[in-house]
C-alpha cells in the first residue's frame, strides 16, 4: 500500500478551519427517509392486500388511509404476516452491500479522505428515492418490487458507510474534549429528521396523497446529496483524489484487522471485540423494533397510522432532548464516565421494553420513552469512548471494523424479530420486546467488563506516574 502516497501526511485540518458541515445534509435526508416511511408503510399493506393475498381493491383501500379503521380488522394479522417477509428480504438486501464496503472503507477513507463515504450513500439514497417514486406510481406492480429500490442505495454502502464517514470525520475534526457532543449532535441531528417527518407525515398525505409526498422526499434527497458534494470540504490534509477503483483492496481489510485484532495494553483487544459484539446486539434492537412497532401497536393498541407518528415524534423529541440534557448536565454534573452512563441508558431502554410489553392502554407507550430518554445515547458514547482510550491513527480502523460488524445486525435483525412476530402475532406480539430486553441485558453484562478493563488500565497509568514521582 505504499503507492496510495505517504500516508503520515493525511493529518486532519486544524479544527477551526474546516467547515464541519455534515449535519445539515444528514438532517435532509433523515427528513425524507422518515417521511419516505409513513407513507411507504400502508402502501406497502395494500399492495400485499391486493396483489400477493387477492382481496379486492375495494377491500384493501382503507390500508391507505393514515386514519384506522375497523374495515381492514379481518384481514390485518394475514396482511402484517406477509408484509414482514417482504420488509426481512428488502433489510438483508440493503446491508449485504454495506457488510462488505464497510469492511474496506473505513482504511481506503486514511488514503482518500472521508467525503466520499458521506457523499457516495447519499447519492444512492437519491436513486433510491426516484425507484421509490417509481414503483408508487405503478399502481399495477406488486409489493414485492419494493425490494428492488433498495438496490441503489445498498451498492452505494447505505447507513453503514455514510455513518462510518460522519464519525471518522468527526474524529478529525474535534478535539477530544468536544467528542461526546459532536457525536450527540450528530445523533440527535438523526433524531430530529425523525420528529420533523413524524409530525408532518399525516397530514402531508392527507393533504397531498402518497405519491406526492414520495415525489416530494425523492426532490429532498437529491438536495442533500448536491449540498454534501458540493459544501462539505475534506477533512484529511493530502487526501488522495479518486481511488473507487481501489476500494476493494484485500490489504485494506488485512490492515484493518491486524489493527483491530493486535496484542493491546489493557485488555485493548478484548474492549474492541466486546463493543463489536454489543454494537450488534444493540442495531439488532433498533432495526428489528422500528419495522415492527407500528404493526405492534396497530394490532395490540388498535393505533392508525396518525396515532403511531404522534407518539413517534414525542418519543424522538424526548430522546433528542435527553441527549443533550444527559450530555451537557447530568454526565458533567455525576462525573460519569462514556461506558457507565452508556450502561444507565441500556438499564432505562429495558424498563421501556417492558413497559410497552405490557402495554394495553397508550400512555404505557409514552411513560417507557420519558423512562428511557437517554437510551440513544449509547452510540454516541461508546464511540467517544473509543475517541479517547485508543490511538488516533487506529481510531478509523476500529471505527470501520465497528461498522462492519454492525452491518450484520440489520440484516439479522429482520429475519430474527420479524419471524418471531410473525409466529407470535395472534398469541403473543410483546415477545419481540422480551427478546430485546434479553439483548440489553447481554449488553450491559459486556459493559460491565469493559468498565472493569477501562478501570484497571487508568488504574495502571495511575500507578506509573506515582512511581515516576516517587523516584
Amino acid at each position: 500500500m505504499t503507492d496510495d502516497g505517504d500516508r503520515s501526511s493525511l493529518l486532519p485540518l486544524p479544527k477551526r478551519s474546516i467547515a464541519t458541515t455534515i449535519e445539515l445534509p444528514i438532517l435532509v435526508n433523515m427528513i425524507a427517509v422518515s417521511l419516505t416511511g409513513a407513507a411507504l408503510s400502508n402502501i406497502i399493506l395494500y399492495r400485499t392486500c391486493v396483489h400477493s393475498l387477492g382481496h379486492t381493491e375495494e377491500e384493501c383501500k382503507p390500508f391507505l388511509s393514515p386514519i384506522k379503521t375497523n374495515d381492514t380488522a379481518g384481514l390485518e394479522e394475514d396482511v402484517q404476516r406477509y408484509s414482514t417477509y417482504i420488509s426481512t428480504v428488502k433489510m438483508v438486501l440493503e446491508y449485504i452491500c454495506p457488510a462488505v464496503l464497510s469492511m474496506f472503507l473505513g482504511v481506503w477513507s486514511d488514503t482518500y479522505g472521508r467525503k466520499p463515504l458521506i457523499v457516495w450513500p447519499l447519492f444512492g439514497m437519491a436513486m433510491s428515492g426516484i425507484l421509490i417514486v417509481i414503483f408508487a406510481m405503478m399502481k399495477s406492480l406488486s409489493a414485492w418490487w419494493y425490494v428492488a429500490t433498495a438496490v441503489p442505495f445498498s451498492l452505494t454502502g447505505g447507513y453503514i458507510v455514510m455513518f462510518t464517514g460522519a464519525y471518522c470525520y468527526i474524529s478529525d475534526t474535534s478535539s477530544a474534549s468536544s467528542s461526546s457532543l459532536r457525536m450527540t449532535i450528530l445523533d440527535a441531528t438523526v433524531s430530529l429528521g425523525t420528529i420533523c417527518g413524524s409530525l408532518f407525515s399525516t397530514y402531508l398525505i392527507l393533504t397531498i396523497g402518497n405519491v406526492n409526498l414520495l415525489l416530494f422526499t425523492a426532490t429532498l434527497n437529491v438536495v442533500s446529496y448536491a449540498f454534501a458534494n458540493i459544501w462539505i470540504m475534506e477533512s484529511l490534509r493530502g487526501a488522495l483524489r479518486g481511488g473507487a477503483t481501489r476500494v476493494l483492496d484485500i490489504l485494506y481489510v488485512k490492515e484493518m484487522t491486524r489493527e483491530c485484532f493486535k496484542e493491546r495494553p489493557n485488555n485493548g483487544r478484548a474492549q474492541i471485540i466486546l463493543l463489536g459484539v454489543i454494537r450488534i446486539l444493540m442495531i439488532m434492537i433498533v432495526y428489528g423494533l422500528i419495522s415492527l412497532e407500528y404493526m405492534y401497536t396497530r394490532q395490540k393498541l388498535h393505533w392508525s397510522l396518525r396515532q403511531y407518528t404522534t407518539y413517534s415524534s414525542v418519543s424522538t423529541l424526548i430522546s433528542f432532548l435527553g441527549g443533550f440534557f444527559g450530555v451537557i448536565v447530568v454526565q458533567k454534573a455525576l462525573r460519569l464516565g462514556d461506558v457507565s452512563f452508556s450502561m444507565i441508558a441500556l438499564f432505562t431502554a429495558t424498563a421501556d421494553n417492558l413497559l410497552k410489553l405490557f402495554a394495553v392502554e397508550s400512555w404505557y407507550m409514552y411513560l417507557g420513552s420519558a423512562i428511557s430518554l437517554f437510551k440513544g445515547l449509547s452510540g454516541p458514547l461508546l464511540r467517544s469512548f473509543i475517541t479517547k482510550n485508543f490511538p488516533i491513527e487506529d481510531i478509523a480502523k476500529i471505527f470501520a471494523f465497528l461498522c462492519a460488524i454492525e452491518s450484520i445486525g440489520p440484516m439479522l435483525a429482520p429475519v430474527i424479530f420479524n419471524s418471531l412476530y410473525s409466529v407470535t402475532l395472534a398469541t403473543f406480539p410483546g415477545a419481540i420486546y422480551v427478546l430485546s430486553s434479553v439483548m440489553n441485558t447481554s449488553c450491559l453484562v459486556m459493559l460491565g467488563f469493559v468498565l472493569i478493563y477501562s478501570w484497571r488500565g487508568s488504574s495502571a497509568i495511575y500507578q506509573t506516574i506515582n512511581n515516576d514521582f516517587d523516584t
